[in-house]
């Protein structure tokens, strides 16, 4: 089922939508806009590029280029996540320089502000007490908690993509 090529495959092009993604952060940087939160979103579509391809080569390289639904889903887990491990340390580098935490600290001022002047709305629809924790976990924005949140969603956020792929590019075994 599973070659050689399998992690061969997964971590070079996992490694490829990394740097892609990060290249788009420092192209955000560059003109002013701070890259946190969704404003990477767009940044997905690297991950699903490179799924994509990592499918194709692997699938190229098995016997009668086969490609088992199991392998593609999981080909394109490795993948993302290998992505969003070089994406989350790139970023906590990033946001632990001098700049990165002027930047941070920058975004948690406005996000406050512009938070504190929909209070009464937010409060209106939910309570005061998820109003503060959301205050307080906006403060509470560092380094470590940005290479954990892109460590935790991007895997997330390509599964539904990675099943797709995955079911396009499969081709059963013939015996």
């Amino acid at each position: 089922m599973f070659n050689n090529t399998f992690w061969k495959n997964s971590l070079k092009f996992g490694a490829l939508a990394g740097i892609a993604c990060l290249g788009y952060s420092v192209i955000l940087d560059l003109i002013g806009i701070t890259p946190i939160s969704g404003k990477l979103f767009p940044s997905n579509i690297f991950i699903l590029i490179a799924s994509v391809l990592a499918v194709k080569s692997y699938r190229r390289n098995n016997p009668d280029e086969t490609l088992h639904f199991w392998e593609g889903l999981s080909l394109c887990f490795v993948v993302a996540l290998s992505a969003s491990t070089i994406v989350g340390g790139g970023l906590y580098l990033f946001y632990s320089t001098q700049h990165g935490q002027a930047l941070l600290a920058k975004f948690v001022v406005e996000a406050v502000k512009e938070y504190t002047t929909a209070r009464q709305q937010i409060i209106k629809e939910t309570n005061l007490e998820y109003f503060n924790n959301l205050i307080a976990g906006i403060k509470a924005i560092d380094p470590m908690s940005i290479a954990f949140t892109e460590l935790k969603q991007r895997p997330l956020i390509a599964i539904l993509p990675s099943i797709m792929i995955s079911l396009y590019y499969r081709r059963q075994y013939v015996k």
